[in-house]
């Protein structure tokens, strides 16, 4: 295993965390807020300083083998949060455990926050700190995606159907392009999220942090803010959906980064108008702006509701949006809406070979000239058991919080996929500050593994059993 090549590229991606802290650190002096400023100024020291160090290393050849690929992953996952929780420690905001719970909750875009009753006694800085933690767990998630998770002898996600050619097989390579690209991205989404937020009542500081919730698909908040406006209200729905589309779809537009296929974005935007179709016609009492944004919330998994009222009836199927989740190549979650495709394709398939053997029937998704193989089949199916493994196991550890049977069923499955369980879904929001420190940990495990796909743990543990 090449420990140092990881170490490598673990270290290059601690840029990104030096640049939000150096940003913070700025701030507080320009806003006097010097009370926590040794707190970022160590988090900016600390990054670099690995940062630095991964550059010196005297590595010959930096290519990951597939066991390698995976423990980058992993101990991204795990190594990011820590540094980037090294505020809140400082800060004396929480203690290890609730620190390291409120940074991964933002690196992962799941949103649950230790602050839920306290947000008006945060500071400015930890507040924009907390978001920004969205945006760096994002970017990572999508480098995470098309260098590793996406590599075609993992394949955890189907890239290959909406790629228009074959990635280098040198993971360096690949690397740095899609990292600088991945940023590129972000940046003009947000300039545009920005954009639009300008046609709001909210102050400066609200559209700042809203907009790096929304381009993260995440689900932190600085204010409590609800929006009555029905024009506010298509903005935020329209910001969720660009969130769920193709995080490069921007630069395809603008030919900056043209390597991929847009077809999935037509699909899932083709589902997301036949789902709000139907939600019109069966529930007509709800306004029609409410619902647009309620759904656009789901299908992003951000899960933040703006409309302030619980609608019981939309539970289910909000949850089902959630399910579904956003394109491949996005900060969302969820199974993904090609898994689902890849799934009833092949079952299509098989039943069409039953009632016509001498058909021929197309076996791939979006158009692609990309076969769907038992391969790709079983790995999709074999990432819902999983999830559904892990969510009978977490919704056990939720016993021990007292939970009711209907709230421990909705918020594991929300966990699992890195949703904020709010009043879209439960009448009565979940309080992480109520958790015990153990739940805390136990839920920090969940939010991380369903980010890396349990299998991808299978999968280590196979490679390593087999030196």
């Amino acid at each position: 295993m090449r420990i140092k090549s990881v170490l490598y590229y673990l270290g290059f991606f601690n840029i990104i965390i030096f640049c939000t802290s150096i940003f913070n650190l700025l701030f507080c002096y320009y806003f006097n807020f010097k009370i926590n400023t040794f707190s970022y100024l160590l988090t900016s020291f600390i990054s670099i300083f690995f940062f630095i160090l991964s550059k010196n290393l005297n590595i010959k050849k930096k290519d990951l083998k597939l066991n390698d690929l995976l423990l980058f992953v992993i101990l991204g996952w795990v190594f990011y949060p820590l540094i980037l929780s090294i505020p809140y420690i400082l800060g004396n905001y929480a203690n290890f455990i609730g620190s390291y719970f409120e940074s991964i909750s933002g690196f992962t875009s799941f949103g649950g926050s230790i602050f839920f009753k306290h947000l008006t006694l945060l500071d400015t800085p930890i507040l924009i700190w907390r978001n920004f933690t969205q945006v760096i767990g994002s970017i990572f998630f999508v480098l995470s995606i098309l260098t590793v998770l996406g590599h075609r002898d993992i394949n955890f996600f189907p890239l290959k159907f909406i790629t228009k050619q074959k990635d280098s097989f040198l993971f360096e390579v690949n690397f740095f392009r899609i990292f600088f690209n991945t940023n590129y991205a972000f940046l003009i989404l947000f300039l545009i999220t920005i954009f639009l937020l300008n046609f709001t009542h909210l102050r400066l500081l609200d559209k700042f942090n809203l907009a790096l919730t929304f381009i993260s698909s995440g689900g932190f908040l600085s204010s409590d803010i609800v929006i009555s406006s029905n024009v506010e209200k298509i903005i935020f729905s329209t910001l969720f959906i660009i969130s769920s589309l193709n995080i490069f779809l921007i630069l395809g537009i603008l030919k900056i980064f043209d390597s991929y296929f847009f077809n999935e974005d037509k699909y899932l935007l083709i589902f997301y108008m036949f789902v709000l179709l139907l939600f019109i016609l069966f529930y007509r009492n709800i306004n029609f702006s409410d619902l647009i944004l309620l759904t656009s919330s789901a299908i992003s998994t951000s899960g933040i509701n703006f409309t302030g009222t619980y609608y019981p009836n939309l539970t289910f199927l909000c949850l089902s949006l959630t399910f579904f989740g956003g394109a491949m190549v996005s900060s969302t979650s969820g199974l993904k809406l090609s898994r689902i495709m890849i799934i009833l394709n092949k079952i299509y398939l098989e039943f069409g070979k039953l009632l016509a053997p001498s058909s021929v029937l197309r076996s791939t998704i979006f158009n692609s000239k990309e076969k769907i193989t038992s391969k790709d089949f079983f790995i999709c199916v074999a990432i819902f058991v999983s999830y559904l493994l892990f969510f009978c196991i977490y919704s056990l550890f939720l016993t021990y919080e007292n939970f009711a049977f209907d709230q421990s069923f909705i918020t594991a499955v929300l966990v699992m996929f890195n949703t904020l369980p709010s009043t879209l879904y439960l009448e009565n929001p979940v309080q992480f500050n109520l958790f015990s420190d153990f739940t805390l940990a136990v839920t920090i495990v969940a939010l991380i593994i369903s980010k890396i796909s349990p299998l991808s743990l299978l999968l280590l543990y196979k490679y390593r059993s087999l030196k």
